[in-house]
């Protein structure tokens, strides 16, 4: 479960990173703060999987 709980981190990251940049480039707010919001969810996921 260690290697998923990671897996789930690093993606949740790259799609906080990837919502930056959608707002920052295309100014799509909504479709940002989504994207926000589904990559911190992941990021815990990953985080709780992850530490048991």
């Amino acid at each position: 479960m260690e290697s998923l709980g990671w897996v789930l981190q690093l993606l949740g990251l790259v799609i906080v990173g990837t919502a930056l940049l959608v707002g920052l480039f295309y100014e799509a707010l909504r479709t940002e703060i989504a994207m926000l919001a589904i990559g911190g969810i992941l990021f815990l996921a990953g985080r709780r999987l992850y530490r048991g």
